[in-house]
């Protein structure tokens, strides 16, 4: 659970969460965009602005974290050619970033930071629109709980 509350407290702040647990669709969506479970890498390259992040809780209720950005505040991924990303949230009152490196496998993007890796299903991928699931479903001190994490992005 602890991991679970660094998470959700990451992702408010920074719109992204990192861990390692099991993939699965939330979305029920099994195509990639690209009508290929296996990802071209050089489609990911490039600088991505997160539209839309959902977190869907065990009893259903959804959290929309990009209604948290007020005007002005913005969180952009850049996917580098070298493997690594940035992750960076700017607002009016200055800027933070996060690091990481990332890897594909069919249609799974794994994400590395400080915390480990998280696997993202990769639900569209094309010119325009890159949109990622995530699901989580363990137990801990409260009995057993599931996370979905929706992220929706465009290229900039």
């Amino acid at each position: 659970m602890t991991r679970f509350i660094i998470m959700f407290v990451a992702a408010a702040a920074m719109m992204f969460a990192s861990c390692d647990k099991e993939n699965n669709n939330p979305s029920g969506n099994d195509n990639p965009g690209n009508n290929s479970d296996t990802i071209s890498e050089e489609m990911i390259v490039g600088t991505w602005n997160e539209t839309e992040v959902l977190y869907i809780f065990t009893q259903g209720d959804i959290f929309d974290v990009s209604s948290m950005l007020e005007e002005g505040e913005s969180v952009e991924i850049t996917f580098k050619a070298d493997k690594t990303y940035t992750s960076a949230y700017h607002s009016i009152d200055g800027d933070s970033e996060d690091q990481g490196t990332w890897s594909t496998s069919d249609s799974t993007l794994t994400m590395t930071d400080e915390f480990g890796p998280m696997n993202y299903k990769i639900e569209q991928l094309d010119a325009t629109v890159f949109n990622i699931t995530y699901n989580e479903e363990g137990e801990d001190e409260d009995g057993p709980y599931s996370l979905g994490i929706i992220i929706r992005m465009t290229r900039i």
